[in-house]
This record gives structure tokens, sequence and C-alpha cells, in this order.
């Protein structure tokens, strides 16, 4: 009798072993799930650190029918980055507005939003979640957003918005197309470009989306703001590596200057002033096609024949 109740007692704890291992796999499990934010409508991460995340979900849902997004859709990450970084919000019982999200957010989200957008297929949306140091806290606040472009604009769906984040998974949920009546301490600054999504058929069931904003960046379509911005910051490049030329050339004088055993100045050549000049040509060339005076190819073939006279 005594031999089998020691039997009885290691089965019995045999038994707890296995399943503490198992619960705590599970466990496991279902953390990293979370911390991945792993679910059915993710189709694909394209960034991640701890909580935070740039992914590619199925368009969530708020009636049987949903539009169609614009995409795959080609927007730089420039674009994003200040399209995103003009946006301020007021909140309750602070004196001013601040900026929605932080130059440091910026950094981070223009490159995998941008791709996530070009990889994105109609059906599909963009969600994140970041953290960051706002203007007035001390400490990193998350937010959420839901992102996709119809009628060539940028939709941006609010969730959470500059909340102390202590591990609550509810705060990672991204904005929905769905409408849940509920009170926010915030409001979102009017700009120019920027209006908030309406639901309802009638004036009477009107309902205005505080947490929805649709953004143009320009009175043009936002793939003509996309070419205008990328043309803009090739022209940038250009005048960059011009001014480098400029003072490469400028030490170069003032080294010969200094090392000459004849005794006589020397003059120097008139080369940067030739480049000046060649920059202004190429400021006045961008004004024209910013202006419309000339189109794409007009300013491309001018531009390197101005190139290949330095």
């Amino acid at each position: 009798m005594r031999h089998k109740a020691v039997f009885g007692k290691t089965a019995m704890l045999h038994g707890c072993m296995i399943f503490t291992a198992f619960l705590a796999l599970s466990l496991a499990g279902c953390g990293a799930n979370l911390q991945k934010g792993a679910n059915s409508n993710v189709k694909s991460v394209i960034w991640t650190n701890q909580d935070q995340f740039v992914r590619i979900e199925s368009q969530d849902r708020d009636s049987i029918m949903v539009s169609a997004n614009d995409h795959p859709a080609k927007l730089s990450a420039n674009l994003i980055r200040k399209t995103l970084g003009s946006l301020e919000v007021q909140f309750q019982g602070e004196e001013k507005p601040v900026p929605i999200f932080s130059q440091e957010e910026l950094e981070i989200l223009g490159e995998p939003i941008s791709r996530g957008l070009a990889q994105a297929e109609p059906n599909e949306d963009i969600t994140f979640a970041i953290a960051g140091i706002h203007q007035g806290r001390t400490s990193q606040d998350i937010s959420t957003y839901r992102l996709f472009v119809q009628d060539d604009r940028l939709n941006l769906i609010i969730g959470t918005l500059h909340q102390k984040y202590t591990g609550d998974m509810a705060l990672l949920i991204p904005g929905s197309r769905k409408y849940t009546p509920h009170s926010i301490n915030w409001t979102i600054e009017p700009r120019v470009g920027m209006k908030h999504k309406t639901n309802g058929a009638l004036t009477s069931d009107v309902v205005t989306r505080y947490d929805w904003l649709i953004l143009n960046p320009t009175p043009d379509t936002f793939r003509e703001a996309a070419q205008i911005w990328e043309d803009s910051a090739e022209f940038e490049s250009e005048q960059h590596r011009m001014q480098q030329k400029i003072q490469k050339m400028e030490q170069s004088i003032e080294q010969i200057k200094r090392t000459s055993t004849t005794g006589t100045p020397m003059t120097a050549p008139a080369v940067p002033t030739e480049l000046n000049k060649i920059e202004q040509r190429l400021q006045v060339l961008q004004q024209l096609k910013n202006k419309g005076l000339i189109n794409d190819d007009e300013f491309r073939s001018k531009k390197q024949e101005i190139l290949d006279s330095i």
C-alpha cells in the first residue's frame, strides 16, 4: 500500500510538471503573438521594434461594402514625412498645439510607410504604432494609426494618440473605419489641404470623424506632388554637390596662394563665379518647371545640358 501511495504521488507530481510546462509554453506563445501583433489580418510586417511596428493589414470594415484603396501607391518617404510632419494637435488643458509626430518618429516612419504603400494591395491598409517623446512631455508616449490612399488622398485614422504606454495591449489597436462614439481630449488643428471624414447620408445623421483625417499636401494629386517633391530633392542634392565643389576649389586657391614662392599674388580663377552662374541657371530652370512653363522631359534635358557644361 505504501508503495502504491508513493507511486500515486509521483504520478501526480509528474502530471503537474507536464501541465505547468504546457501552460508556460502556451503563455509564452501568446505573449509572442501579442508582441508581434500577430493576427489573421496582418499580411506582412515592414518594420518592428519591440511593441512598435509598421505593417500591411487587410482593410477593416465599417459596412458590407468598403471602397478599394488606390494601392499600390508610390509616395516618397520625404513626402510622407512632410505631410505627417505638418499635423498639430491641441490637447485639452494645454496652452498651445503640439506636433502629432516628433522629428525622430518621422525619420523612422518615412521609409517603411513608403515601402508599405508600394507593396499593399487595393484591399489592404498600412497600420503602425510608434513611441516617442513629444513636446512638453518627459517620457515616451505610444500612438497608433491606420493609413491608406483613396482618390489620390492620404487617409489617416488615429487610434491611440500620445498615451503613456504601460503594457496594455489595447493601446496598440490602430484606428478603424468602424465608428464607435467615444470622448477624446484633443482636436487636430485645421490646415490647408486637410478635412475630416463625415459619415451619414442625411444631414441630421451626419457624424464628423475627428479621428479620421483626409490629407492633400497640394492642390494637385498625390502622384504629381510626389514627383515634384522628388524633383525638388534631386535639385537640392545637385546644389549641395556644387557647393562642395566650390568650397574645394576655394580651398585649393588659398593653398596655392600660401605655397607660392614667386612673391607675386596669384589671381584666383573665375571658375567659382562661373559655377555660381550655373547654379542660378538651375534655380531658374526649377522655377520654370514648378510654374508649368516646361514639362518634365524639357526640364531633365535642359538640366543635363547645363550640368554637362561644367
